[in-house]
């Protein structure tokens, strides 16, 4: 006699009855917790910028999720690396993307790695030393004031996930299209999970109010790569 699966019993059925449903409650619990928080941190942050704690720093870089879901290849791609560069990184944190792009720049390639905290430049400089690498400055400065560089010093100037933490990132972005030369190009990536994301159309709104000209994009709109002129 043929019976059609649906009328099957599962053996987690049979042994527990009624076992789905709960789990099913169960995710639906975690993940409405979980959009909850997300809210919270979001409505916070609108209200409150501030940067990530330094003491986090190597906790938001570390492992592998955060390679898998924010390469720092999609940076080097994006900046177009090449040997010889001078490039800036406004909010370089523990140095987990400013030291894919000081490799990718390399022999004479200078990463000048701003900061507004010292406990971040000192993870970085931690971070430079266990993996040999040499040709990263560290600057500690707020990019919303003067940041202490000639201006058209920069071929390629790139921030990720650090403009929107900013309070007056169009501040920023005036430094930003200061310090690039001629032909330089603004690279800023954000990422959907990130507490302060902004839409695409934002970071562009901000970026013409300073003068940038968007040129191109990489990637998609949870994770997305805009890169600008002047």
């Amino acid at each position: 006699m043929y019976i059609q699966p649906s009328m099957c019993l599962t053996k987690l059925d049979f042994l527990f009855p009624g076992v789905n449903w709960i789990f099913e409650l169960i995710f639906l619990i975690f993940l409405a917790l979980f959009l909850w928080v997300c809210v919270c941190l979001r409505s916070i942050r609108y209200f409150w910028k501030f940067p990530a704690p330094a003491s986090a720093g190597n906790l938001i870089a570390a492992g592998p999720y955060r390679r898998r879901v924010q390469p720092p290849s999609m940076i080097v791609k994006a900046l177009d690396c090449k040997p010889g560069m001078i490039i800036v990184e406004i909010g370089c944190g523990s140095g987990l993307y400013t030291v894919a792009v000081a490799k990718a720049i390399q022999p004479n390639g200078i990463v000048y790695a701003v900061d507004i905290q010292e406990g971040m430049l000192e993870k970085l400089t931690a971070r430079m030393n266990r993996e040999g690498i040499d040709n990263i400055k560290p600057i500690l400065a707020d990019a919303e004031g003067v940041i202490p560089l000639n201006d058209g010093i920069a071929e390629a100037i790139f921030s990720v996930a650090v403009l929107p933490e900013i309070p007056d990132p169009i501040k920023t972005l005036v430094q930003v299209k200061r310090l690039l030369s001629q032909q330089g190009i603004y690279v800023d990536a954000e990422l959907l999970f990130d507490p302060d994301f902004p839409l695409r159309r934002t970071v562009k709104k901000w970026a013409k109010t300073a003068g940038l000209e968007y040129v191109g994009q990489f990637g998609h709109a949870a994770r997305y790569v805009l890169v600008f002129q002047k």
